[in-house]
């Protein structure tokens, strides 16, 4: 409502009737006064900031270059927030930062405190959806310091207080560091109560709740849902009654107490699907899936689990589609759009080069009148200089057009590869989805060029949760239509088919990949397939599954590496024989195992005083030295030794490597 009555205020003083986007554009073009133009920007990035968030950010750009010719700070500091905002929707991480600290910067300049605390508890909800907790933490306390020390001065706000302290406490959960977490959950409920904010209250509660779940504190889990459900259906939030109900659920099924488990999933089950939210109908389902198998009433887990599959391929689908589709629109207008620049700039060139010829064909002609008369020997001598001049004159402007369109060309081809990196980003699954299934994990990602041939996958499926680290034939283009190949094949044998153990799943892919890429012996010439490490891990029993094509399992425990080898053939690459299967490798772990799957990027790349390759006993030396640090610290030393160890040398592969401490 607020953004209809801004545009209709804007456009009434401005005497204009329609109220439509392209009259405002229009209307800004004929706009003098910059500080009117730079509103009407931001007006119409808030229009588009829920349905097109890119088309927002173009906005929010024109009118911060409008911010900066001003000199005005306080716009500059409204418009970064905004772009850090919208490039944070769209998972622009990077960007984000960037805009929070220039939006930071110019708060600074005009010493509103208030302004850089914000800036500094945005950054840090960036990190934590980057799985940077550390720095998550930095920021939250510096935003806390200030916020504290406005409060004393009756500048600031109680409740900003505990804004901060809720977020210092999310990043210690997911640290898994409980106690400290607990601690900074009450700093912010106490003062939520204090001030009468019911939403922050009944966050803090599910979050306090969600602590004592993780300790198995069940009784004390309980109430503290309860609690968050009594404050929602007082609030009338319906979505987060749902999703308390759903945490209910959860905690009777950890008691093994299934009726009250069942009753919970099915009252979260009727207000989901009243909202038509399917996260939480997702949810319902898969808990009313698991009560009935541990009940073991098979007829009612089955039916529960077709609905799980189905809601399940429903979100992936919608969100995959509209993804893609917004991606594809885009690439497809902007190909276009270059293409016309591309045969105007072209038109043009030839026109200046005709001018050109046109006059220098006159010069030559008057030189050569004005010489006839005095030496017919030099005039020839000079025509034919002329001619010589001229050819290599249009030689040099032929390669100045050629050396041009050739670098049109190749940016074009590079813009390409840059969108499909997005493509095959979208098949990755989140950080937050990695983070939520295996707590405590890294995932080392280098990609040699833009795109990459190496890829990794994380599912749920029932008890399991299913990784895998792949490579795929090649790297750069070939090897992202190969992961995007894989990837898809890995989601068809578990969500569709129903698979979970690992060696079932890679005979799976094995013959769809041969079957989509129709090898066969006359073909033989292209091996096209993958290298694979599959793990499908039970936390609940701490029972491993292992099967894999070349690329071992390593499990460090108590300083031990245990190496569990895959078979010798990969997936795909068939030659007219019979394709083969994949054995399983079943393993009993215990807490504090470390697991480690990955691809060959990192043990071939060369470097060094001697330019030699790092090896596998090096990785494993470099592993078993660092099982005293975290996992993310672990992440951070790998990377570190890498580009020590590559130097100047050029990144000959791309690398995979995911870590998980049980």
């Amino acid at each position: 409502m607020k953004k209809i009555v801004f545009v209709f205020v804007l456009i009434q003083s401005c005497l204009f009737a329609q109220t439509n986007v392209d009259s405002i554009l229009n209307y800004i073009k004929t706009i003098d006064a910059d500080s009117l133009k730079y509103k009407a920007l931001v007006s119409l990035s808030e229009y588009y900031s829920d349905e097109s968030p890119e088309k927002s950010i173009s906005y929010l750009e024109e009118a911060k270059l409008i911010a900066l010719a001003l000199k005005n700070n306080a716009f500059i500091a409204n418009v970064t927030n905004d772009l850090g905002n919208n490039n944070y929707y769209i998972g622009n991480f990077e960007k984000s930062i960037k805009n929070y600290l220039e939006s930071m910067a110019a708060n600074e300049i005009l010493k509103n405190t208030r302004g850089v605390a914000n800036m500094m508890n945005n950054i840090a909800s960036v990190f934590v959806e980057q799985g940077s907790y550390k720095k998550s933490l930095e920021y939250n306390f510096n935003a806390l310091k200030i916020r504290e020390e406005n409060l004393a001065n009756g500048t600031g706000k109680k409740d900003e207080v505990g804004m901060s302290l809720g977020n210092i406490g999310r990043a210690y959960y997911y640290m898994n560091d409980y106690d400290k977490a607990m601690m900074y959950y009450n700093k912010s409920l106490k003062i939520s109560e204090e001030t009468g904010n019911k939403k922050r209250t009944a966050l803090m509660y599910n979050n306090i709740g969600s602590v004592y779940a993780e300790k198995g504190i069940y009784d004390k889990a309980l109430d503290y849902f309860n609690k968050t459900f009594s404050i929602q259906y007082e609030l009338g939030n319906k979505q987060m009654q749902a999703l308390s109900l759903n945490n209910i659920a959860e905690v009777y099924y950890k008691k093994n107490e299934y009726k009250y488990a069942i009753d919970f999933y099915n009252k979260a089950l009727v207000i989901a699907k009243e909202l038509g939210a399917k996260d939480d109908i997702k949810t319902s389902y898969d808990g009313l899936h698991s009560c009935y198998s541990d009940l073991k009433d098979y007829e009612n887990a089955h039916r529960y689990l077709l609905l799980y599959r189905e809601i399940k391929d429903s979100i992936f689908n919608e969100e995959n589609s509209a993804q893609l589709n917004e991606m594809l629109t885009k690439f497809e207008s902007d190909k276009k759009q270059k293409e016309i620049e591309l045969l105007q700039k072209d038109n043009e060139v030839h026109a200046v080069f005709r001018n050109s010829l046109a006059v220098v064909c006159i010069l030559i002609l008057i030189v050569a009148l004005l010489l006839y008369n005095r030496n017919k020997v030099k005039q020839k001598a000079n025509v034919d200089l002329s001619k010589k001049n001229k050819n290599i004159e249009e030689k040099n402007k032929l390669i100045e057009l050629q050396n041009y369109e050739l670098s049109l060309k190749n940016k074009e081809i590079t813009d390409s590869i840059k969108y499909a990196k997005r493509l095959q980003l979208a098949i990755l699954p989140p950080d937050t989805q990695v983070k939520r299934l295996l707590p405590n994990s890294f995932v080392l990602y280098k990609p040699k060029d833009i795109v990459s041939g190496d890829f990794y996958w994380v599912e749920q499926w029932g008890t399991k949760t299913l990784v895998a680290a792949a490579d795929c034939t090649g790297h750069g283009v070939p090897g992202a239509f190969m992961s995007i190949v894989g990837n898809n094949l890995l989601q068809q044998a578990v969500n569709i088919y129903g698979l979970s153990n690992p060696n079932l799943i890679l005979n799976d892919l094995n013959k769809n990949i041969s079957k989509i890429l129709h090898q066969s012996e006359e073909a033989s010439s292209v091996k096209d397939g993958m290298d694979i490490a599959l793990l499908a891990i039970d936390y609940t029993n701490l029972k491993l599954q292992y099967s894999g094509a070349y690329n071992p399992l390593w499990i460090i425990r108590d300083n031990s590496l245990i190496e569990i080898t895959g078979d010798k053939h990969p997936v795909g690459a068939f030659v007219g024989e019979e394709l083969k299967l994949f054995r399983n490798n079943d393993f009993d772990l215990k807490l504090g195992d470390t697991l480690y799957i990955f691809t060959d990027g990192y043990a071939d790349q060369f470097g060094g005083e001697k330019g030699k390759k790092f090896k596998y006993k090096s990785l494993k030396d470099l592993l078993l030295s660092s099982q005293d640090k975290s996992m993310d610290e672990q992440k951070i030393i790998l990377e570190l030794q890498f580009n020590r160890w590559k130097g100047n040398l050029e990144q000959i592969d791309d690398v995979c490597i995911i870590g998980i401490r049980i």
